[in-house]
């Protein structure tokens, strides 16, 4: 039980052999299958709390059968299809909202002052002024990436104790 319970926490935190491959994808851990879980069901919009209990029992089976995740539960988008949808935003959707708004507020102010107000910024003000919108754009969602598939903070420490 114990060699098990340590292949199956190798495979949460990406460490170990290949055995702690799912579904023939190599690279993809069980760290990896809780990552993409966890970005599912909050774009199920379910509540912090509940991705953190849906992953505590996944974990838990795990650790009681030694399955892997996508063998027991199909992919985790599949998996996440079976829980109801929920009414809470997450925070990586929200700063995505905040990516969509702070691009189109950038276009409109440069569309206002170019061709409404006539203001001319030259060749290099202007192609600097979209790099600078294209980069906080990119740097915004990247975080709302990140943030998805963020594993829930107790599920963290939990790892962490036992690893």
């Amino acid at each position: 039980m114990a060699e098990r319970d340590g292949r199956v926490l190798a495979g949460l935190h990406g460490k170990g052999s290949d055995s702690n491959d799912i579904g023939g994808k190599p690279g993809m851990t069980a760290l990896g299958y809780f990552k993409t879980l966890a970005m599912e069901l909050r774009k199920r919009r379910l509540s912090e709390d509940q991705v953190a209990d849906v992953l505590r029992e996944l974990q838990s089976h795990l650790l009681e059968t030694g399955e892997r995740p996508e063998g027991a539960f199909g992919s985790a988008r599949e998996y996440a299809a079976r829980f109801a949808h929920g009414t809470t935003v997450s925070q990586g959707s929200q700063i995505a909202n905040l990516a969509a708004a702070v691009l189109i507020v950038l276009v409109a102010v440069k569309v206002v002052l170019g061709l409404v107000l006539g203001v001319s910024f030259g060749i290099a003000a202007t192609v600097t002024y979209l790099a600078a919108t294209l980069l906080v754009t990119a740097v915004l969602i990247g975080w709302s990436a990140a943030l998805q598939r963020k594993l829930p903070e107790l599920m963290t420490e939990e790892l962490d104790r036992q690893g």
